[in-house]
């Protein structure tokens, strides 16, 4: 018997087959809405669980479920950014000082677009960067059009390929999205890099 890699007891697997169980049902895309806007600023299933099957149902819908992913993740991204960031700040300041901070803005100074950009594309914790960027004070137009850009295209190049292949295409993202999506950011930020210093 082939031995499972993730016991049914983890909690994480539980609430994954949770968010699962919604794909069939008729208020589906206002669950994947819900997930998608709360997975933006705090720990949570990410979208794609419930985004991927949904598409598999409907494939002609795909392109408007990749959209509702995109507004949900971008509107909770604002959420991250101006009010779970202001708690973080006033805690963070508060637990280890005013130079923690100081870092904090000085990195996202330099290259702040491009982490939130990677965080939307990638499988890095999205959440994450929206907060970080917010207690950063990331110019909110550029992190808005980077949420939107990488959202956008994780959300749609899933849902384009479930479209264009159907069923393989979830075994297909499953195995080898996230690895893709890792490489071309790094091909593209070396590709930045070269062009920079030449």
């Amino acid at each position: 018997m082939e031995q499972e890699t993730i016991p049914n007891w983890a909690i994480h697997r539980r609430l994954y087959e949770w968010v699962l169980s919604f794909a069939s049902k008729p208020f589906a895309a206002i669950v994947l809405l819900c997930i998608a806007f709360i997975e933006a600023f705090v720990p949570f299933v990410p979208p794609d669980a419930l985004l991927i099957p949904m598409c598999l149902k409907n494939r002609q819908k795909s392109g408007v479920f990749a959209a509702i992913a995109t507004l949900g993740s971008v509107s909770g991204a604002m959420v991250g950014y101006f009010v779970i960031a202001a708690l973080i700040a006033s805690g963070t300041q508060w637990a280890f000082g005013a130079e923690v901070i100081e870092h904090i803005v000085s990195e996202f100074d330099k290259r702040g677009t491009s982490y939130v950009f990677i965080a939307a594309l990638t499988p890095v914790p999205f959440f994450a960067l929206t907060t970080a960027a917010g207690v950063a004070k990331l110019n909110f137009g550029m992190f808005l059009a980077a949420c939107i850009v990488g959202r956008s295209l994780r959300y749609g190049i899933e849902a384009g390929i479930v479209w264009w292949i159907g069923e393989p295409a979830k075994v297909f993202i499953e195995k080898w999205f996230n690895l893709i999506t890792i490489v071309a950011c790094v091909v593209i930020l070396a590709g930045w890099i070269i062009l920079k210093f030449l």
